[in-house]
């Protein structure tokens, strides 16, 4: 899956919420993705609702679908 970080999706993020984002996107779980940055699986809850609303969707299929459409990511 290539990834790129151009995006109107991304333009809006910080790059901490890039950075979940692109996890998100890769399908990691919230847990899996508090370890991988090493910060608290709360941290990740508070990061991906900031996400969800900066970009406008509700859950984490809707993201994925959001940077397919974008071009983040060419399955």
């Amino acid at each position: 899956m290539k990834k790129e970080n151009t995006s109107l999706l991304f333009s809006k993020l910080t790059s901490r919420q890039s950075e979940v984002a692109l996890l998100i996107i890769d399908g990691f779980k919230t847990s899996n993705i508090a370890s991988e940055l090493n910060i608290k699986s709360n941290t990740v809850s508070t990061i991906k609702k900031q996400i969800f609303k900066k970009v406008g969707v509700d859950d984490s299929i809707q993201l994925f679908k959001l940077a397919q459409k974008e071009g983040v990511i060419n399955l």
